[in-house]
């Protein structure tokens, strides 16, 4: 949360008021995404190292992601469509509060070495398949906001997700024949995080988020037998990069909209978080948690994070969204992501919770 306040801090729209006629900080934003999309694709890579594929798709973890995914869809256009927004506009609000960005919320779980519990397995799993419904539902938006009246890219969005999941598992386990048999030591680590870089890469081709690929590559080196060293090796690559992630959060705020659409800001985010955390938590206590447990599942799926602000992005190249309406997202996702920390370590530090 510092981190994140701290770019807002050196943001542009804040310098800009701050000392008008300064020159950002940053004069190459694409290359500072790049650094922190490099700390959230190692962040989430270090995550997988520790789960199995088995793991993540369990039937709890896809009713969590199910109820998060349609809940604040419909929540997002019901509220978009009262206040006057055309049925596109609407669908875009929508799908922009469909898929979480879990990295604030692994990186809290792993602070209070809660990565092993149940609840925080399920966090886990239901984002990496929220992401994948909320990828689905936005290529069903764009094709319906467009007036496109074929299912042929929807289809073809969910192959594409499937194949690279199963094809990136089985050859994973050939991957990591490979690397038991023949490498060792440093050799074996470099290997590996070309190994998650690829699998990053692939990821985005398919077009599902980069930290998705990195992920299941993670979850595919549980099994090597150098996990341990890949795990250790990679913490140094974690801390110079994961800072520059939370910071770049910050950076993406625009201060000035925060004054000018102050009400369809906090309308939006206070949809934003309700609508996970009821449907979340609820989904939660289905699969059997306990009542703080459901709840710090329904608070770990809040953040959007970047994920929204592709969906807005989207949306503003389209022509969908102006630029204030892509203001509004942006600053629901920032919000959202700033607040759960003190949330979630309210909910995890209660008394009932323990490690």
């Amino acid at each position: 949360m510092i981190l994140m306040c701290l770019g807002v801090l050196i943001s542009p729209s804040l310098l800009s008021i701050a000392f008008p006629g300064m020159p950002p900080l940053f004069r190459s934003e694409e290359v500072l995404q790049v650094f922190a999309q490099l700390g959230a694709v190692i962040l989430l890579f270090k995550v997988g190292l520790h789960h199995r594929i088995e793991g993540v798709f369990r039937l709890d973890n896809v009713l969590v992601a199910t109820a998060g995914v349609i809940f604040p869809f419909a929540a997002g256009y019901f509220y978009a469509s009262m206040a006057g927004g055309s049925f596109a506009y609407s669908m875009f609000i929508g799908a922009a509060l469909t898929a979480t960005s879990v990295g604030v919320t692994v990186a809290l779980l792993r602070e209070f070495g809660l990565l092993e519990k149940r609840f925080s397995q399920i966090i886990i799993g239901a984002a990496v398949i929220d992401d994948i419904l909320g990828l689905l539902v936005l290529s069903f938006v764009i094709n319906v906001a467009g007036g496109a009246d074929s299912v042929a890219p929807l289809l073809l969005t969910a192959a594409s997700a499937a194949i690279f999941i199963i094809g990136g598992v089985l050859a994973g386990k050939h991957f990591v024949k490979y690397l038991d048999r023949g490498w060792d030591g440093g050799s074996a680590l470099l290997l590996s995080l070309a190994f998650m870089l690829t699998y990053a890469y692939i990821a985005e081709l398919v077009q599902l988020s980069a930290i998705i690929g990195a992920f299941l590559a993670g979850i595919v080196l549980n099994q090597s037998r150098h996990r341990e060293k890949i795990d250790s090796g990679s913490a140094s690559l974690e801390l110079v990069f994961m800072p520059i992630f939370f910071i770049s959060l910050g950076l993406l705020i625009d201060v000035n909209a925060l004054w000018l659409f102050a009400v369809p800001i906090i309308a939006i985010t206070l949809i934003a978080f309700f609508s996970k955390i009821i449907a979340c938590a609820l989904a939660s206590l289905l699969a059997g948690l306990k009542k703080l447990e459901a709840l710090a599942v329904g608070i770990g799926m809040v953040p959007r994070g970047e994920v929204a602000l592709i969906v807005a992005s989207i949306g503003l190249t389209s022509g969908i969204l102006d630029s204030s309406q892509y203001s509004v997202i942006a600053a629901m996702a920032f919000l959202t992501t700033l607040a759960v920390p003190p949330l979630l370590m309210r909910a995890l530090e209660a008394p009932r919770m323990g490690k």
